[in-house]
């Protein structure tokens, strides 16, 4: 592997360290490069076959992206990010392109990967809620990727959303009665729901392991290859099942020092963590304790 991605530098590898936790179904390998006059760089490679799995499925069918436009279009898409000036986004140094898949060298982000939202201070979850809404506050009336397919107008957004969870509920859930049962609820809801008000670049399956931490803060968002332009919505759904009760009253209260609120959270919440569950956003849940997993924001 040393000689393979010696073949991205000028200069001699002294080591290389991978990065990120190896589970099944991940998108990429990334390194950390550390270089003979002791620069270091990460380098992010997509695998070059992928299970099909429900996220993977899902959004493509959703919002048009996989792992290839993603990686294809990784350097647009973080310099689109990075307008935003909410998180610290890496820039890709180089791009290449190399038996049919595209390599990025990037600049390497001071901190530590974060692993979990808890136990932390109530600065910590302000000063991320203010950065999440800095990241939310870059709108516009379609969904879809950010780079490398078409956009859809919002109205679209929810008769396809419907369309999406039945053809997830027969591909992946088809043995599993209670999915079918309220899959059909779900779908009429759907039906009734007005479109969304607006999309912002959202995260989808938000999660710990795409940031970066120091001094007690969320400084960088490094797992962006699937950030789309979506219903902000959708990322207080993901967060709603990694924090507690005071730890998102502190960050609404961060949030709102930007912007309200999605105000439609509410009326969509049940839709979305359907949705959300169908996608297995955060791993294999019982459907019950997932449907009524406490409330933690609140528009206004």
């Amino acid at each position: 592997m040393k000689k393979t991605l010696q073949a991205l530098f000028d200069q001699p590898i002294v080591s290389v360290e991978t990065l990120g936790e190896q589970y099944e179904g991940r998108a990429n390998d990334v390194w950390l490069i550390s270089l003979q006059d002791k620069t270091e760089y990460v380098v992010k490679s997509p695998k070059m076959t992928r299970a099909e799995n429900e996220f993977v499925y899902g959004i493509n069918m959703i919002y048009g992206v996989n792992a290839h436009t993603g990686q294809e279009h990784l350097d647009q898409i973080n310099e689109k990010l990075a307008l935003t000036n909410s998180f610290h986004i890496p820039k890709v140094v180089r791009k290449v392109k190399k038996a049919g898949k595209h390599d990025d060298v990037m600049e390497k982000v001071e901190g530590t990967p974060l692993t979990s939202f808890e136990l932390r201070s109530s600065r910590f979850y302000q000063d991320y809620g203010r950065k999440l809404a800095l990241l939310h506050s870059y709108r516009t009336n379609s969904f879809g990727a950010v780079y490398g397919a078409e956009t859809r107008h919002l109205r679209e957004y929810h008769p396809l959303l419907k369309t999406a969870v039945s053809k997830l509920l027969s591909r992946y859930y088809a043995d599993q009665p209670e999915f079918q049962r309220y899959g059909e609820m779900v779908q009429q809801k759907l039906d009734h729901l007005s479109p969304p008000d607006s999309a912002s670049l959202i995260l989808i399956d938000l999660d710990p392991s795409q940031y970066i931490e120091k001094d007690d803060q969320v400084t960088s968002l490094v797992d962006t290859e699937y950030v789309v332009f979506g219903p902000a919505a959708f990322d207080f759904i993901a967060l709603e099942y990694l924090l507690t009760k005071e730890a998102a009253h502190d960050v609404q209260l961060g949030y709102e020092e930007i912007c309200p609120l999605p105000r439609q959270l509410h009326e969509v919440r049940e839709c979305y963590r359907f949705v959300s569950l169908l996608l297995d956003i955060h791993g294999s849940w019982d459907i019950q304790k997932w449907m009524n997993h406490p409330t933690f924001f609140h528009s206004k």
